[in-house]
């Protein structure tokens, strides 16, 4: 499967990029991995499940790849890189 693409039968949440982008949005201040997890649900007005926590896992690795973010103990903070 490829987590990058979208198409028309594939709900915009499941799209890496797309929550990746929503979640470091969200990351105004350091928080626990699930209260981000629970705001991006509310904010989306979705329901968490199983394979949506396997996208939001994946797109914090995705940030974490590119050092946007910071993990310690569950806690996610956003690095902001001023260069």
């Amino acid at each position: 499967m490829d987590f990058f693409l979208i198409n028309k039968n594939q709900p915009v949440e499941e799209n890496v990029i797309f929550t990746s982008k929503k979640l470091f949005e969200l990351l105004k201040n350091e928080m626990h991995i699930d209260e981000l997890f629970e705001r991006f649900s509310k904010d989306q007005g979705i329901t968490l499940n199983l394979n949506v926590e396997r996208i939001l896992y994946l797109s914090l690795t995705f940030l974490f790849s590119f050092d946007l973010i910071s993990l310690k103990n569950n806690l996610v903070k956003r690095i902001d890189n001023d260069t």
